[in-house]
């Protein structure tokens, strides 16, 4: 099956109908292969804001508000600080194993999603995509993501949240690669999947959010023929998933980032432990910790990811 080319300028861009037509079986590993590198191309321009964001998240742990020293007032006294005590390169700290992970989950998670795409599920009756169903694959196709790729995002978060000691937040893991974090991680009580239950709610989420939208904005603008280029529609469709995604994504992504950082067993026993601590200690405003980063990491993040994506489609599909 293969997106059907439109009349106009909407062409062969991602998702706009299916025919359930045969496809040659490399063309569905391209598919993860193109995944995976929008993923990683757009990870490098969002990593200094993941960074940000993860020790906004660490920041105050199970600590009511106004109880604890502000280590970081801001994104660009975050940024200020980073790169002060850190090294300018201090504001990309993690970047191997951040694009090793986008690499690997987005690879599987948007492979994923396409090849459930070009099979026709998501359509009704007249080749139109229904949202619960696009929801639904995404929701998959994260889940899967997601879990092959836990012990790089384990990595990652804990890499990431390591700093200097006077603007440290949260626990310290003293990893020097990424390699040298797995090691540890596999090592550890924990084991390289410490975390996955975070993650598989984080990504289905987001996943679900993120592609139903971008997906069901996509046709809805190309049917309407509101733009006469595919990039507006394409851009646009990004711009209104990447808003979606950090109002529902958020709480589920402050949770994933404590229960990958913290030492095993050491805040929270579990996914629900964990729910239940933030919320008594810090209250609503825990889950909302670093949306302002985060809204800048996935913004930019989203809105390159699906619009590389879509370019890589039409280039080599």
């Amino acid at each position: 099956a293969v997106v059907s080319t439109q009349s106009g300028h909407y062409g062969r861009g991602v998702i706009i109908m299916v025919e359930n037509v045969s496809k040659p079986p490399f063309t569905y590993i391209k598919e993860f292969l193109i995944g995976g590198a929008a993923t990683t191309t757009a990870g490098v321009i969002s990593n200094p804001f993941d960074v940000a964001k993860t020790r906004f998240q660490l920041q105050g742990e199970l600590q009511g508000k106004g109880s604890y020293d502000v280590k970081y007032k801001n994104l660009l006294d975050a940024f200020m600080k980073i790169a002060r005590y850190e090294g300018i390169m201090g504001i990309q700290k993690g970047l191997c194993s951040a694009l090793l992970y986008q690499m690997v989950m987005n690879s599987t998670r948007l492979g994923t999603y396409q090849t459930i795409i070009n099979s026709g599920f998501p359509n009704n009756e007249k080749n139109q995509p229904v949202f619960w169903k696009l929801a639904l694959a995404g929701a998959f196709s994260g889940s899967v993501g997601a879990l092959i790729s836990s012990p790089l995002y384990l990595a990652k978060v804990q890499i990431q949240a390591s700093a200097a000691s006077n603007i440290a937040v949260g626990y310290q893991h003293q990893h020097t690669s990424v390699l040298g974090a797995l090691k540890s991680a596999y090592n550890s009580p924990g084991g390289l999947f410490q975390g996955v239950t975070s993650a598989l709610w984080r990504v289905s989420i987001g996943s679900a959010t993120q592609l139903a939208t971008f997906t069901r904005v996509k046709h809805f603008i190309a049917e309407s023929k509101v733009f006469k280029s595919d990039f507006s529609v394409v851009a646009t469709s990004s711009m209104v998933s990447s808003g979606a995604i950090v109002c529902t994504m958020t709480p589920f992504d402050v949770i994933a980032t404590r229960m990958y950082n913290q030492k095993h067993g050491l805040f929270y026993t579990g996914w629900w432990d964990c729910v239940k601590k933030i919320f008594r200690t810090e209250g609503v405003y825990g889950f909302y910790k670093g949306t302002v980063a985060h809204y800048f990491r996935i913004g930019p993040h989203t809105i390159l990811t699906l619009i590389i994506w879509d370019r890589y489609r039409k280039w080599f599909l």
